[in-house]
């Protein structure tokens, strides 16, 4: 690891969630130098951390390493499903979550180069949400067939407005995300 970490512009944590906030109070923490950390992890599909509650694991791992700019991503795709992405008929939605816009840029030119349509789901906080979101999609994944490989797909509707007739609108999008007419949520704005 200390040999790849100084070459490495975005590092993505997918272990389980103790071993994450481990490393990224241990030896992670100090080398961030305002790099992007992914936390992909699911702290409720481990044994419960009674340290934590109330806070999400994107939170406390944020927490843990303060020199590294930390999004929330992918912990909502199965793992054996990012191999498969190619030949998915629709594009998996990745919801997004960090309180840094570079950081969510950098998730969102990984994610797009993988084939997803990743969002910006908002702050840290909603580190929270998307962990619930992964556990939700897991029930439903293993009361139907095709356990595994239940993900998520936003499809966002181009809604009428009065504004200007046509759906559009100028007002700027939260967070530097640009907008067209049709939304495309998966291009941050430089």
């Amino acid at each position: 690891m200390e040999g790849l970490l100084p070459w490495a512009s975005v590092v993505i944590l997918a272990v389980p969630f103790p071993i994450a906030l481990a490393m990224a109070g241990g030896p992670l923490g100090g080398h961030g130098d305002g790099r992007t950390l992914v936390d992909v992890t699911n702290p409720t599909m481990t044994p419960l951390d009674p340290g934590g509650v109330g806070r999400s694991a994107g939170e406390r791992i944020a927490e843990a390493a303060p020199g590294w700019r930390v999004a929330k991503a992918f912990n909502t795709v199965p793992a054996a499903l990012i191999a498969q992405i190619p030949g998915v008929r629709r594009p998996i939605s990745l919801p997004v979550a960090s309180d840094h816009a570079s950081a969510v840029g950098d998730v969102f030119a990984l994610a797009g180069a993988l084939g997803f349509a990743p969002i910006d789901a908002g702050g840290i906080a909603t580190s929270r949400h998307l962990e619930s979101l992964a556990v939700l999609l897991r029930q439903i994944s293993v009361r139907h067939p095709g356990a595994g490989r239940v993900t998520i797909h936003v499809d966002f509707q181009k809604p009428p407005s009065p504004i200007d007739g046509d759906g559009s609108s100028s007002q700027p999008s939260p967070r530097g995300v640009a907008r067209s007419s049709t939304p495309d949520l998966r291009a941050p704005v430089k």
